[in-house]
C-alpha cells in the first residue's frame, strides 16, 4: 500500500536528491556534460557581497551559483544609506562578478513593497509573478542574462 508521510530525515532527502539528479542528468545535456559526481549536482556555492561604511555593515547581497546562474537571494541596504547608489553599485559588482565567472545571468525575486522598480531600472526582465505569496503580496521574479 502506498502512503505519504512527513519526514525531515536528511539522509532520505539526500536519496531523493540523488535519484532526481540521475534522472535530470539523463534528460538534460548540460547536466550530463557538467560532471560525473551525482552528490555534487545540487551543491550551491555561496558568494556574498557585503557593504561597509568604515567598519559598520550597512548592507549587502546574499546569493549563490547554481546551474551556471547567480541566484541573488537577498539584497538589503540600511534605510539611512539608501538613495546613494549603493544598490546600483552592488548590482554592477554582481554583474561584473557573474561575467568574470562566465555565468548565464542573475536571477532574483522581490515583493511588491520592496524593489520591483529598482530591478527594472537595472535592466532585469520580469518573467513571472505569484499573487498572495504571502497573502496580500505579489512576488515578482526577475532575470538578467549576461
Amino acid at each position: 500500500m502506498i502512503k505519504i508521510k512527513v519526514d525531515n530525515d536528511k539522509e532520505l532527502k539526500k536519496e531523493i536528491d540523488i535519484r532526481l539528479t540521475k534522472f535530470n542528468r539523463k534528460e538534460c545535456e548540460w547536466l550530463k556534460n557538467k560532471s560525473n559526481l551525482v552528490e555534487d549536482e545540487y551543491e550551491e556555492i555561496e558568494y556574498n557581497f557585503l557593504v561597509f561604511d568604515e567598519d559598520k555593515l550597512v548592507g549587502g547581497s546574499i546569493g549563490f551559483i547554481k546551474y551556471n546562474w547567480y541566484f541573488l537571494d537577498m539584497l538589503y541596504i540600511d534605510e539611512e544609506y539608501r538613495r546613494r547608489n549603493i544598490g546600483t553599485n552592488l548590482i554592477n559588482e554582481l554583474e561584473n562578478f557573474a561575467k568574470k565567472e562566465n555565468l548565464t545571468g542573475i536571477r532574483t525575486d522581490t515583493w511588491d513593497f520592496q524593489a520591483k522598480e529598482f530591478y527594472e531600472k537595472m535592466g532585469f526582465n520580469l518573467f513571472g509573478e505569484i499573487k498572495d505569496c504571502p497573502l496580500g503580496t505579489i512576488n515578482y521574479f526577475f532575470e538578467k542574462k549576461l
